[in-house]
């Protein structure tokens, strides 16, 4: 059940830093955030919970945090810069 949580987490993570569909018309490759959040939730799930206690499925509240910063930290490096902009 854990496994299927923690990439919730991201992606909430993702909609909360506006990737949204409020903002798909500005942004083309919001689907990138979304799936990098999924993703660094499950990393972040991971960790935070220990890998050795991973296999018992528990979710605790260590691992639902690592979730969220895991996306948060996944959805920043996927983010569009100004930098990145061609003129």
């Amino acid at each position: 059940m854990a496994y299927i949580i923690w990439p919730l987490i991201g992606i909430v993570a993702a909609i909360l830093l506006g990737a949204g569909s409020r903002r798909r018309a500005f942004r083309p490759n919001a689907n990138a955030s979304f799936l990098a959040g999924a993703f660094g939730g499950l990393i972040g799930g991971v960790i935070g919970d220990g890998v050795p206690h991973t296999l018992a499925g528990e979710i605790t509240v260590v691992s639902m945090l690592g979730a969220a910063l895991g996306a948060l930290l996944f959805c920043w490096a996927v983010r569009d810069r100004a930098s990145d902009i061609e003129s």
